[in-house]
């Protein structure tokens, strides 16, 4: 049985992502506070703090709402299959 078909897995990949989304609200509060300090015109922490929010609250958004059902299988059409059984 793969670790992600386990009793604890759906928790603890919605835990992380809950932890995922808290590290994007910390990034994002972050870059308004540096946004209202000044101008941060071409400032790469800020494009850094920006990615990251993104990059953070996205991961962070799919693990809780999906948890295991993450690593679900989903059936193709045949015409979408790279071999013809």
């Amino acid at each position: 049985m793969p670790w992600y078909q386990t009793r604890t897995a759906s928790p603890l990949l919605r835990l992380i992502g809950a932890a995922l989304l808290a590290l994007a609200w910390l990034a994002a509060r972050t870059l308004r506070a540096r946004a209202i300090a000044g101008p941060i015109d071409g400032d790469p922490i800020a494009w850094l703090l920006a990615l990251a929010s993104f990059v953070l609250a996205s991961g962070g958004a799919t693990l809780t709402v999906m948890g295991r059902h993450l690593c679900d299988q989903v059936a193709f059409a045949r015409r979408w299959s790279r071999y013809s059984a």
